[in-house]
């Protein structure tokens, strides 16, 4: 960086004024991105003595030194870095504001905001959201694929809807049940279990290639609980966190799996074979909605799609136990 002039002049012992203004802001910046005072002054518009001064009082500003001055070069201090760093999630914070307005600007109609657990909005958003946007084509709908249950009710919920597995108690949010499912064995085709008659029972999976869910999945802990009292003993080649990837490797060949049906339907087919599964093991599907977020017209309408979607899938899945 260049050299600024007059720099051992500066005396930082507790001098420390009134914070930073937005111009100082602008020029610190510019200077640690563009690396030099000719560089910072030609994207600012501006001149070197002046982008000098700025500098100088900046540091007078904050209190301590800013940038090393060697070789007529300026090199960023330790707490430069940290400065930097600070400003530039603002800056983050503040180009999210911005995009927000845009978005908010440009969109046809509302803005539903939907957080889901990633099995959901693989599974049963797409058709449930092609329905809304068929019905309300200005609707503009932004998917957040995280567990709506980690957001912060203190800080607030960022969703107009939440889909979660399961129930959920909390004052903070009104839960509406959308569907409950029953959990269901997906086979690799051809394997000796395929074309059993029947619904598969724990005795079963007895020394069965078993994929399984992550040690906290809450399913795979009612699971293991059943065939621990139940005698049975499998072997686990594969523990894997998603469901998807569960699936993909049965489809594989690597072992069967007991998974939720939105997730096995998608990889029944020409390598893999859907059974039901006894005891039957629910699945729940509930949203969320927080009791102090307005409703929006477009969530309401979304919840009854993605209850007929449910209801169609429910449907899917008596066809596989018939057959069985």
């Amino acid at each position: 960086m260049d050299m600024l002039p007059h720099a051992n002049c500066i005396i930082m012992e507790h001098r420390l004024v009134s914070g930073l203004n937005l111009r100082q802001v602008d020029v610190f910046r510019a200077v640690m991105k563009f690396e030099t005072v000719t560089a910072a002054a030609s994207a600012l518009g501006s001149s070197q003595p002046t982008v000098t001064r700025e500098i100088l009082r900046l540091e007078t500003t904050v209190g301590f030194t800013l940038f090393d001055r060697r070789r007529q070069r300026l090199h960023p201090t330790a707490r430069a870095l940290k400065l930097y760093h600070a400003i530039e999630q603002a800056y983050a914070g503040l180009d999210h504001i911005n995009n927000s307005l845009h978005r908010m600007r440009t969109a046809d109609g509302e803005i539903l905001q939907i957080s889901s657990l990633p099995t959901f909005a693989q599974s049963l958003l797409p058709e449930a959201v092609s329905r809304l946007q068929r019905e309300t084509p200005g609707v503009t709908v932004e998917i957040d694929s995280g567990d709506p249950r980690n957001q912060s009710p203190i800080s607030g919920f960022n969703f107009d809807l939440g889909l979660i597995e399961g129930d959920y108690d909390e004052s903070t949010t009104e839960v509406i049940h959308l569907a409950t499912f029953q959990q269901v064995c997906l086979i690799p085709r051809g394997h000796e279990l395929a074309n059993a008659r029947g619904p598969l029972r724990l005795h079963d999976l007895d020394g069965q290639s078993f994929i399984s869910l992550g040690p906290k999945d809450p399913y795979r802990l009612i699971l293991d609980k059943m065939l621990d009292e139940a005698g049975v003993s499998r072997r686990i080649p594969v523990i894997i966190q998603s469901a998807n990837a569960a699936c993909e490797m049965v489809a594989q060949g690597l072992g069967i799996t007991i998974v939720n049906p939105l997730t096995a339907l998608s990889h029944a087919g020409d390598r893999a074979v859907l059974r039901p599964f006894f005891p039957d093991a629910k699945f729940v599907v509930s949203a969320l909605h927080p009791v102090d977020r307005p409703w929006v017209d477009s969530a309401g309408k979304l919840v009854e799609h993605l209850k007929a979607v449910c209801a169609e899938v429910n449907a899917r899945l008596k066809t596989y136990s018939d057959a069985a």
